[in-house]
């Protein structure tokens, strides 16, 4: 089994849907930071396969999310050569949830059926083996519940044969009992018997041992005292000779004298530094009154110009507005004039048009009169028409009588066909009377008569023959169809078909003229009788005789020609507005304009006189600037002069800060020296003390004496150490013999797990307990730990690479699923990670492994195939 691709919808945190694709067989990372989801995805597919959709126990509900929703999981994978997609819906109500299982795009399993196929697929007893290759994060124990020791036993059983029972005879336990009186008499499961020989040796060996290493301590202490002694005395010779002190004092003076000097020469700068910034002010401010002067002035010559030309824009805006108010009271005259003339006009030509208008509407009231004549005729007849239409039978029920004459037509043909036949031929010639009758009537020679009904024949004088007809399947269909046709014309009121079809002619054709009458009715008044009436009703009233005659007695006028005068005075008055219009636009424009230009006066004259109180007398003004810029340029040669003097201090001023700190390091060195010596002379008596105590014990040839009597302790202990490893190692041999089966049931595992134990440590061994097939002690080199000392990256790793040994297993079983650790690297260090690396990448050419990691960095050089998680596309 191998998955390719996840999807996850309404699980924890994953509320819309979320896909993993591109899954390959070998070693996969998915690599992102913590709460990410990988600890979800986990879940999610442990409950997939082994929780029942119907399930709600605390591990599924688990998945839901806070905002609520029903868990969904799907999962696509490949199993002996086909694609399979299995998708799995929890839902909190008791036994609602959902599974469904496709193979290769067709629905496989559902329900019950889909949850039997899975547990097929993982077989797993309980939760255990297949569960201990699912590493959840932080997992390093192999105690874990649901991992029963029976499930356990029947994984080894499955994949090493049944345990055979190997016992040694009775000589063999003799032995061995001798072995362990021997090896009880010098040690104990917890180490050297007390008061045996040896512990007696290793008593001695360990007093020899701490005596030599205090004697090598007073050793070393004594000669490092005395190398300390020969140290200080060289130092303290050097810093005390008179040479090297003068030197000292002489560069702390000649320090001195520098910085003196350097601070007389900053103080000098200084003092050039204000006087240019005094120069620098004066001139400034100087030129600053100067500018301000001018600039009064020069807005005093703008004001009084301002003033000049708004006084002669306001005069010409006042002729402007008196010849624009005279044009309009000339306008406003025309105008009326050319009003009066459109309404005398416009008088006539509506006496014309209603003198037209009755004339018009006496015609269209004697057209809309017989219109309405013609309408009420054509209704008459249709409502005549319509009665006579609803008569006599409609097409359905004339075509479904139709059907039931063929029916009875067919029904006789088909009697016809299968009756018998009867036929003749008379001994005495052609040509001789039929001596024969049929029902009463002679029969012909020759002629082939039809019996469907049977018959009498009959020979005169001699007998009469009853012919029977034939009883067949459909001897009752021609009279059923004669019965159904009588019956429907006789619910028509009809004894016929064709009088049933002539009533129908009779029905359409007054159809069709009530077509034909509508037609010209819709033709004649579209909106109907009313809308006619209507139209009558609203044309004007005929006026009376007398009043009629009087107007065709007058003469009435011309029509076109008073048009033509009404649209001549028209154009006039239309002429007449425009320029009434154009005199009131120039007359309102010349008052706002004359407006404007007083404003424009006004504002000048006051900004004129502001400025003039400001400057006061204006001759005293020029005169006050005309000095200013007199004085400005022997101001700027000051400047330059000034400038000038701080440049040449500038460019010849010593560096104070590195002549300061030379002085004061001058001063640090002859002051440090001065303690130094100090110092040393205090160190070198209390080192004479010292030595003088080492050298009255004799240590050194103490330290000989005691190593001599070390050696040959440990030669005794040696040899006991010897015999003690010599029957361990027989009674261990004894005991491999008899433990021979369990060897044999081990011997799979190991070969499996030992080579992945020397890629982190080449000579370990890890002991398996024979009764729950699991790590109890790890031995590397002489030192053997049980598991539970060991440090938590240790039974990690060992966690991770007896999964991958079982996982070995069940592939070579047939049985191969996918390992998926979670985070199962939490405490490993860097460089045994990189070894585990290289394991998982080798174990991947077997097995899919996936692997989910919130440690980016450290797992960047994994390899395999890079996963993420990404919103899912298109339709699950």
């Amino acid at each position: 089994m191998k998955l390719t691709s996840i999807r996850l919808t309404n699980v924890r945190r994953f509320v819309d849907p979320v896909e993993i694709t591109g899954i390959a067989p070998g070693l996969n990372l998915l690599s992102a930071p913590n709460e990410q989801g990988k600890s979800t995805i986990f879940d999610a597919l442990h409950a997939l396969f082994f929780h029942d959709a119907k399930s709600w126990k605390k591990e599924v509900s688990a998945l839901a999310p806070y905002a609520g929703g029903d868990p969904e999981i799907e999962v696509t994978l490949t199993h002996e050569g086909h694609s399979y997609r299995i998708a799995k819906i929890f839902t909190k109500a008791s036994g609602k949830g959902s599974v469904r299982i496709w193979r290769d795009s067709a629905l496989l399993h559902q329900a019950d059926a889909a949850e039997a196929w899975l547990r097929d697929l993982i077989s797993p007893p309980k939760d255990g083996p297949v569960g201990m290759l699912w590493v959840r994060q932080g997992l390093t124990d192999f105690s874990d519940a649901k991992e029963t020791l029976d499930a356990r036993r029947d994984l080894m059983s499955s994949l090493s044969g049944e345990i055979e029972t190997v016992t040694g005879g009775q000589q063999m336990e003799v032995l061995r009992r001798r072995l362990r009186a021997e090896l009880d008499r010098l040690v104990t499961s917890r180490g050297a018997r007390k008061g045996g020989p040896l512990a007696e040796v290793e008593t001695r060996v360990a007093n020899l041992t701490e005596r030599r290493d205090t004697l090598a301590a007073q050793v070393a202490d004594l000669r490092q005292l005395l190398d300390q002694r020969q140290t200080l005395r060289r130092e303290q010779s050097e810093l005390t000779a008179p040479e090297a002190a003068e030197a000292r004092q002489s560069r702390l003076r000649a320090a001195e004298t520098a910085l003196a000097a350097a601070e007389r020469h900053q103080e000098q700068r200084e003092q050039a530094g204000r006087a240019l910034d005094l120069a620098v002010s004066r001139r400034d401010a100087q030129a600053a009154r100067g500018e301000t002067l001018a600039a009064r002035l020069a807005d005093h010559t703008r004001a009084a110009t301002a003033r000049t030309q708004a006084t002669d824009l306001r005069v010409q805006a006042q002729q402007r507005a008196s010849q624009a108010a005279t044009g309009l009271a000339t306008a406003q005259s025309g105008a009326a004039t050319a009003r009066s003339a459109v309404t005398v006009a416009r008088a006539a030509v509506a006496k014309s048009l209603r003198a037209e208008a009755a004339q018009h509407a006496a015609g269209l009231r004697r057209e809309q009169q017989a219109r309405l004549a013609q309408v009420d005729t054509l209704l008459a007849a249709i409502e005549v028409d319509r009665q006579q239409a609803g008569l006599g039978p409609d097409a359905v029920a004339l075509a479904r009588m139709d059907q039931l004459a063929q029916a009875v037509a067919l029904a006789r043909h088909s009697r016809a066909a299968a009756a018998a036949a009867l036929s003749v031929t008379y001994e005495a010639g052609p040509d001789a009377p039929p001596a024969l009758l049929l029902d009463g009537a002679p029969l012909p020679q020759g002629a082939q008569v039809a019996l469907p009904d049977g018959g009498t024949l009959e020979v005169p004088g001699l007998a009469q023959v009853t012919i029977h007809p034939a009883r067949t399947q459909d001897a009752d269909a021609l009279p059923k169809a004669e019965t159904a046709l009588a019956t429907a014309l006789s619910d028509l009121g009809y004894e016929c078909l064709e009088a049933a079809q002539a009533a129908h002619q009779s029905r359409s054709a007054a159809a069709a003229r009530v077509q034909e009458a509508e037609a010209t009715l819709t033709a004649l008044a579209p909106k109907g009788r009313g809308a006619l009436v209507q139209a009558l009703g609203a044309l004007p009233k005929q006026p009376d005789p007398e009043e009629a005659d009087s107007n065709t007695a007058e003469t009435t006028p011309d029509r076109v020609a008073l048009e033509h005068a009404l649209s001549a005075a028209e154009e006039q008055q239309t002429t007449a507005e425009a320029l009434l219009e154009q005199a009131r636009a120039e007359d309102g424009e010349a008052r706002q304009i004359t407006h404007a230009a007083r404003a424009t006066e006004e504002a000048a004259i006051a900004q004129l006189a502001q400025i003039e109180q400001a400057l006061g007398d204006l001759a005293v003004a020029r005169a006050q600037l005309d000095q200013l810029q007199a004085a400005q340029p022997a101001l700027d040669a000051a400047v330059i002069t000034a400038r000038e003097a701080d440049a040449r201090l500038a460019a010849d001023a010593p560096d104070l800060d590195q002549i300061r700190a030379s002085c004061q390091r001058a001063r640090t060195v002859l002051e440090a020296a001065q303690a130094r010596a100090q110092d040393i002379a205090r160190d070198l008596a209390v080192l004479e003390a010292r030595i003088s105590t080492h050298a009255s014990h004799a240590v050194e040839e103490d330290l000989s004496e005691v190593t001599d009597q070390l050696s040959v302790a440990e030669a005794a202990h040696d040899a006991l150490l010897f015999e003690v490893a010599t029957l361990s190692r027989l009674d261990q041999a004894l005991e491999a013999a008899q433990a021979g089966a369990q060897a044999q049931y081990l011997g799979p595992l190991m070969a499996e797990l030992t080579p992945l134990l020397r890629r982190l440590w080449p000579e370990a061994a890890l002991q398996l307990d024979a009764d729950s097939v699991l790590p109890s002690q790890l031995a590397r080199g002489a030192a053997e730990e049980q598991l539970t000392q060991l440090s938590g990256g240790t039974q990690e790793q060992l966690a991770l690479m007896v999964r991958l040994a079982f996982a070995r297993l069940l592939a070579k079983s047939g049985r191969g699923i996918p390992v998926i650790l979670d985070d199962a690297l939490a405490y490993t260090d860097d460089a045994r990670i990189e070894a585990l690396f290289d394991a998982l990448t080798l174990q991947a050419n077997d097995l899919q492994i996936l692997v989910f990691s919130c440690r980016q960095k450290s797992f960047r050089d994994l390899g395999g195939t890079s996963l993420t998680i990404r919103p899912a596309q298109g339709i699950a």
